[in-house]
């Protein structure tokens, strides 16, 4: 399963997910490539889940670096503390 810029059915009540939280983090903190500098202040980080883990990947538009955050959702506690610091 695989999701573009929204974690789509995540949602209840209409509030965001924490893992779509996370993923808006990602998307307007982590938008300065590691290898070349680049800022990629327009891109967005991609997001894949498959039932045991959720794993946020983006791939730099200027030298193709790769950069990956996995959430690995069968340790709920960790989960949530991963989430809350990033807030």
């Amino acid at each position: 399963m695989r999701y573009g810029n929204r974690l789509g059915g995540m949602t209840s009540n209409g509030s965001r997910s924490p893992f779509e939280r996370l993923k808006e983090h990602y998307d307007h903190e982590e938008f300065v490539c590691q290898e070349c500098g680049f800022e990629d202040e327009d891109g967005t980080w991609d997001a894949e889940a498959d039932g045991a883990d959720i794993v946020y990947t983006h791939t730099c538009p200027r030298c193709g670096a790769e950069r990956e955050h996995t959430l690995e959702l069968s340790d709920r506690e960790t989960a949530q503390e991963h989430v809350q610091e990033r807030q």
